[in-house]
């Protein structure tokens, strides 16, 4: 084999494999296990293995598809442990990009084929280079845009049980057709059975992912209505405890008034003697026996007032120090619900963390500061270990899947132009929100 032609084959294999590569990668440039000149490294060192192997063992008449073969699976364990998400999601998306693969290259094959049919034609020609890289320009541009579209969709979705099982429908698919068009020769693939089985996979592939995509916006919004039904749960409970507040102090009102109209009557019995100093003995003694004032209020605002005055009785019961430092007017600069939602949130995970914790005298301090249009908000907890993350976002403690806590507070953040940070160190879960008022401008004309 001469060296122009082990050349050839060499960029030939390196074209139509290295692209589909990087491509894999490229939706989840920051969801990498490892530095990227690290997945670099890996990517090009074996892709030049693999290209050399290729064109050595085409010019000497051995099955190239022994190296591809080989090769697809280092890729397949390399992406799977790079990528710092669920395996399974991992793998609906690899074997999606599989098929991506299969589908240009076999088009690129037909293609040739049908315009250039010889019984000698080979696949690895200068020609098959440029065919492969027009088919490349035209498709990769969508395949980019669709991937960055739909990955946070999939990656933000919690579906344990469909997830094991959905990647199932289109890898078997993948491998019926590849049992029934792996022959690359040239009698075969000039035959159009051979282009539109790929390019059925393809389309059955999109079908699947249509259908995935439906069955995502049921799951999201059955998990909105899930937070939904436990905001309304924590409502009801700060409802329930208004009430009791309020039976409590109309109880004590009535007792108050009762014993009021006791005191006077002997007040007005000492002022008709004009026994002056009993009277004032008799004050004295009554100061002496009023209980004292044990309400408190947390801040101006009505509602984080109560919100906080639940998560203080809970506390309380289960032993918890709570600490609360609240400046916060009784007009909030964003919407009250919101700031509650979140407030209420980070409570209810850092008293659920807090009961966890046996070894040190558990606590929650709470400090919130409205400044202008924005608030600013800690919520700091001891905590008995360190939450699960994975990815970017926080494993539930009570279910499987994500927290929808944490992703509910992120959510609103974002939405009120501010941010929200999450960290734990050393037995300390530390939570921090920023929220913004949008700033409404005027246009005059």
């Amino acid at each position: 084999m001469s060296l122009s032609s082990f050349v050839t084959v060499f960029l030939f294999e390196t074209i139509t494999t290295l692209p589909y590569r990087i491509l894999g990668y490229y939706p989840f440039r920051k969801q990498l296990r490892f530095p990227i000149w690290g997945i670099a490294l890996i990517i090009g060192i074996s892709q030049l293995l693999q290209s050399s192997l290729y064109a050595w063992m085409s010019g000497n008449a051995l099955p190239q598809r022994l190296a591809e073969a080989f090769f697809a699976i280092f890729c397949f364990v390399t992406y799977m442990a790079s990528i710092d998400a669920g395996h399974w999601k991992t793998l609906f998306l690899y074997v999606f990009l599989f098929d991506y693969t299969v589908v240009v290259r076999g088009s690129a094959y037909f293609i040739e084929a049908r315009l250039f049919y010889s019984p000698a034609l080979v696949f690895d020609s200068p020609r098959s280079i440029l065919i492969n890289l027009l088919l490349l320009a035209v498709t990769m541009p969508f395949m980019v845009t669709f991937l960055a579209r739909t990955k946070d969709l999939i990656f933000h979705t919690d579906a344990p049980s469909l997830w094991h099982v959905i990647w199932m429908l289109p890898a078997f698919t993948t491998v019926i057709v590849m049992m029934y068009t792996s022959d690359i020769s040239p009698e075969n693939v000039y035959q159009f059975r051979f282009f539109f089985s790929r390019v059925l996979l393809i389309l059955g592939m999109f079908g699947v992912y249509q259908v995935l995509l439906q069955s995502l916006d049921v799951i999201r919004h059955e998990a909105a209505m899930a937070e939904q039904a436990t905001q309304q749960e924590n409502l009801l409970a700060l409802q329930r405890t208004q009430y009791s507040q309020l039976t409590r102090h109309m109880e004590e009102t009535r007792q108050a008034r009762h014993d009021l109209a006791q005191h006077l009557r002997i007040i007005n019995s000492y002022l008709t003697t004009g026994s002056e100093d009993a009277l004032q003995e008799y004050v004295a003694h009554y100061e002496q026996s009023l209980p004292p004032d044990t309400s408190r209020t947390w801040c101006k605002n009505y509602a984080v007032n109560t919100l906080i005055h639940y998560y203080y009785e809970e506390s309380e019961k289960s032993g918890i120090d709570f600490t609360a430092s609240l400046n916060l007017p009784a007009e909030l600069p964003i919407g009250e619900p919101e700031f509650c939602s979140i407030l209420g949130n980070l409570l209810e995970n850092a008293l659920l963390a807090c009961r966890e914790v046996k070894d040190i005298a558990p606590f929650i301090r709470i400090l919130a500061k409205a400044d202008g249009r924005r608030i600013l908000l800690t919520v700091d907890n001891t905590c008995a270990q360190a939450p699960a993350i994975k990815g970017d976002r926080f494993l539930s403690s009570r279910h499987d899947g994500y927290g929808l806590g944490t992703a509910s507070v992120r959510t609103i953040a974002q939405r009120n132009n501010g941010s929200a940070d999450f960290r734990y160190d050393q037995g300390m879960f530390y939570a921090s929100v920023i929220l913004n008022q949008p700033i409404i401008s005027s246009q005059k004309g």
